[in-house]
Formats: structure tokens, C-alpha cells, sequence
């Protein structure tokens, strides 16, 4: 019998060691994929604010959608839990159209309201309803918005409100895209995670 054709027992703990290796690679990698859907998950969760519901004067459905957030707004309405609606004012035909869906899907024109000043951001948005709020005595607010903007919604509308005697609750769109177990899969939920992270930020240290 040849040498090469006996047993090398340091070849079989060679190969077992590699299995050995093979099996905690795997291990180590199922624990890793495992742990960054979580921490996915966990980003995207933070930027999401749902407080709890209670019955309030207005609903709050801010500019820069196709009026998903005045459906919401509605269901709302519909719901018993307000009587108005606050449009915040971008543009004119923006503003026509949203007052014109508002209409369609049951609010009352009277019980409309559009913020006078007109606004580019979330900041400027809650300065102006806070001006409306004043002149038309309304107390508390239930501000609607696109689920990965509602952290900041809520961080800056309570700070810019702060002293008024004005309370808010923030609520996402029903029914959105936009979904904490998901937001990494898409194009726009990357990049609408980054800049929301980002705008945070600099609206805490003071820029906006």
C-alpha cells in the first residue's frame, strides 16, 4: 500500500476545521443580515410619528403632496375628530386644487382654511398656521404629513408653537409607501430618509 493512500489524520482535522469555519461564517452572516434589518427598521421607525388620536379644532394637511394628506384629513373629519381644515399655501393652483378635493370628499367651504402667508418649508408652514390659528381661535391642531417627514413635523411645529396655548398631534398618511420595513428598497426611501436626517439636524443647531 502507498503512503498517499493511507489515513493523515492532521488532513481530516485540516478539513474539519474548515467546516468548522465554513459553519460560523454562515452563522456570523445570518446574525449580521439579521441585525441590519433591524437596524434598518429601526432608522426608518424613528422618523415615523403616529400620536395618539383626540379630538381637536382643525386638521393640519401641509403643501407639497397630491392630496394624499387631505384624504386624511377627511377620514378624520369623518371620524368625529375635527371640524376644519388648514391648508398651508405654496402656490395658488396648489392651493385650488387641494380646496377643491377637500370640497369633494365633504368639507364644508366655510370650515376651509388656507394660511396667508405663503411657505417653502416646514418652519414657514408652522409659523403661518400659527398665525391663522391666532385670528380664527383654534386650539389645538392634528398636523397630517407623509410618514418619513413627520419626526421633524412634530419637532418643529411644537417648538414654533411653543406659548401659544396651541396643541399639536402629528399623524402620517394612511396607506403611504413609505414604511419602516421597507424604506431601503427604493430609491426615493433612501433618499428621503437621508434628507429628513439631515434637515433635523440642521434645523437643531439652528439652520433651515
Amino acid at each position: 500500500m502507498s503512503i498517499n493512500s493511507k489515513h493523515n489524520p492532521n488532513q481530516g482535522k485540516r478539513q474539519g476545521c474548515r467546516l468548522t469555519m465554513i459553519i460560523w461564517l454562515i452563522i456570523f452572516l445570518c446574525i449580521g443580515i439579521v441585525a441590519g434589518y433591524f437596524v434598518m427598521r429601526g432608522v426608518g421607525a424613528i422618523l415615523i410619528i403616529a400620536d395618539p388620536l383626540s379630538k381637536a379644532d382643525a386638521a393640519v394637511a401641509l403643501s407639497g403632496d397630491d392630496g394624499e394628506r387631505v384624504s386624511s384629513a377627511i377620514d378624520l373629519y369623518n371620524n368625529g375628530f375635527v371640524t376644519s381644515l388648514v391648508i398651508t399655501y405654496t402656490d395658488p393652483q396648489a392651493k385650488q386644487l387641494l380646496i377643491d378635493e377637500a370640497v369633494e370628499l365633504g368639507f364644508s367651504p366655510e370650515m376651509i382654511y388656507v394660511t396667508e402667508a405663503r411657505v417653502s418649508d416646514t418652519v414657514e408652514e408652522a409659523l403661518a398656521v400659527r398665525q391663522l390659528a391666532d385670528i380664527q381661535g383654534i386650539d389645538s391642531l392634528i398636523v397630517i404629513t407623509d410618514p418619513y417627514h413627520t419626526l421633524r413635523t412634530r419637532v418643529i411645529f411644537r417648538k414654533e408653537l411653543r406659548g401659544s396655548g396651541i396643541s399639536v398631534q402629528v399623524r402620517p398618511v394612511t396607506g403611504h409607501w413609505y414604511r419602516s420595513d421597507s424604506w431601503w428598497m427604493s430609491f426615493d426611501g433612501l433618499r428621503f430618509t437621508i434628507e429628513e436626517y439631515s434637515k433635523i439636524f440642521f434645523y437643531l443647531i439652528g439652520i433651515h
